[in-house]
């Protein structure tokens, strides 16, 4: 679930409250305009929230919260924020920070007294910036509703060896976030989300949480896969029997609406989260992020760049493959997008970037709707693929030195292809994903989908085979080796 939070450095003082509702402005009432088009056009289903100064100047939402039950995407819809969970994380430290319970710069040796050598002298800001040298994902992980309790997670975390020496480099990794929320719990004494709420969201009327057990009165919006009923992440609680546990705990999955997102914004930049000094420290740039040529930082839970004008951008986005969400803070420009969307076929990386051309320019003159990507490097793979023969994509790689270490870039990509039913393209990029990131058990059961679409249930078969050997008892898998049989 990668990408990360952003709040303004440069305060805003924002006070206006949301209502269920809001566009205002000539440029608000043209993104509006697009956006409900592309509900009707395309069934782009999710919200809209923008922040100018101290104003709101959008809050809406599209498509349907539920189709079933015909319940509407509105202000007050909760949908997953995926890695955007981080942010949270991150400030929950800051506050344990704030409130001298700990030191950025204690190593984990003092609050996991028997962990291995080589990860004593990790501290918590190398955890804050992707600097510690944990892993994304852990060997054996069976997917963000595996119950997996605090002793479980810990004994796997430290005993798989370090991906680099920490310091060296700084890669993304959800592993790293959910030990920073661990420390939550043993500094605090309190259970992680519990925290949450009673320093960060309660005293600033922010219903952010897990929602789990989900009362009646929630409206939460179900995920739609090419506009098949995904369900609740609440509901996946429900069937795992419970959570949320460590492999999704304190690194995704929190839930929030956009009235949520934007009282959040308010009371970060009215200082009654954190002080003004540990706002400045957590969006400024700390370590380079690797693979970007020097173009990404990591702030504590935040990518950090420039905007097409150059501009300071605060960048933070996740997704589990069926809900999208990104926030983008321009504090130059005392701006804030935040867009969620809850149909996987046309999400919030595609969307988005529209909605600021819109913005900014009046008009869209690139479509990411159609085939671009908002990432280089997705372009640059989905050109070879459509451009050349699929067959030869991987040598077609090779030959230009292309190395892919992010696996929702080939993700991104192949749920273009599906979508535009590219199958010889599809089946290339997924060959390449399942070879180069073989424990990824949504690309095995992607690709088994893709044969099984195609009449090859043979290699549809293998395929499943090996999403269950990865994860025992992966509903996906198991319905589709059903249908097979």
């Amino acid at each position: 679930m990668k990408l990360l939070i952003q709040i303004f450095l440069v305060p805003l003082y924002l006070t206006a409250q949301p209502k269920s509702e809001i566009v205002i402005g000539d440029a608000s009432h043209k993104i509006d305009a697009y956006l409900t088009q592309l509900a009707k056009d395309k069934s782009y289903s999710g919200g809209l929230l923008i922040l100018k100064g101290n104003e709101i100047i959008f809050s809406k939402g599209y498509g349907w919260a539920n189709k079933e039950e015909k319940i509407p995407f509105a202000s007050n819809t909760l949908a997953s924020v995926g890695s955007i969970t981080k942010a949270f994380t991150s400030a929950a430290i800051l506050k344990l920070y704030q409130q001298k319970k700990l030191s950025l710069k204690d190593p984990l040796k003092k609050f996991f007294p028997n962990i291995p050598t080589d990860k004593q002298a990790i501290t918590i800001h190398q955890l804050l910036t992707h600097s510690a040298g944990f892993v994304e994902f852990l060997p054996g992980d069976q997917g963000d509703y595996e119950k997996v309790d605090t002793e479980l997670f810990l004994s796997r975390c430290f005993a798989q060896p370090l991906a680099f020496v920490p310091r060296t480099k700084a890669i993304y990794s959800n592993i790293g976030m959910s030990v920073l929320g661990v420390i939550i719990e043993k500094v605090s004494g309190l259970e992680y989300e519990a925290y949450l709420k009673k320093e960060l969201f309660l005293p600033n009327d922010i219903h952010i949480g897990y929602h789990f057990p989900k009362s009646t009165n929630m409206n939460i919006a179900h995920g739609y896969q090419s506009g098949k009923d995904w369900g609740t992440i609440p509901g996946h609680f429900e069937k795992a029997g419970g959570g949320p546990y460590w492999n999704l705990k304190a690194n995704g999955g929190l839930e929030a609406s956009l009235e949520d997102i934007a009282k959040w914004s308010i009371a970060m930049s009215n200082k009654t989260i954190l002080p003004d000094s540990l706002v400045i420290k957590m969006f400024s740039a700390q370590v380079q992020e690797e693979g970007y040529e020097g173009n990404s930082f990591f702030g504590y839970g935040c990518n950090i760049s420039k905007s097409k004008r150059g501009t300071k951008m605060i960048d933070n986005g996740g997704s589990n493959g069926i809900y999208h969400a990104r926030m983008i803070r321009l504090p130059e420009e005392g701006l804030i997008f935040y867009m969620v969307t809850n149909e996987n076929s046309i999400n919030t990386n595609q969307v988005l970037p529209n909605v600021t051309q819109l913005y900014f320019d009046g008009r869209i003159s690139t479509d990411f709707t159609a085939t671009k990507f908002n990432h280089p490097m997705m372009n640059k793979l989905y050109s070879i693929l459509t451009e050349k023969d699929p067959s030869s994509f991987e040598l077609n790689i090779k030959e230009q030195n292309i190395v892919v270490d992010d696996d929702m870039i080939l993700y991104e990509v192949g749920q273009k292809l599906i979508n535009e039913n590219k199958t010889k393209e599809a089946i290339a990029l997924y060959k390449y994903y399942t070879s180069s990131f073989p424990k990824i058990v949504v690309a095995w059961n992607d690709l088994g989908e893709i044969y099984l679409n195609q009449g090859n249930s043979i290699e549809a078969k293998k395929c499943f085979e090996a999403a269950l050997q990865l994860r025992p008892g992966n509903p996906r898998a198991i319905e589709n080796l059903k249908k097979i049989k």
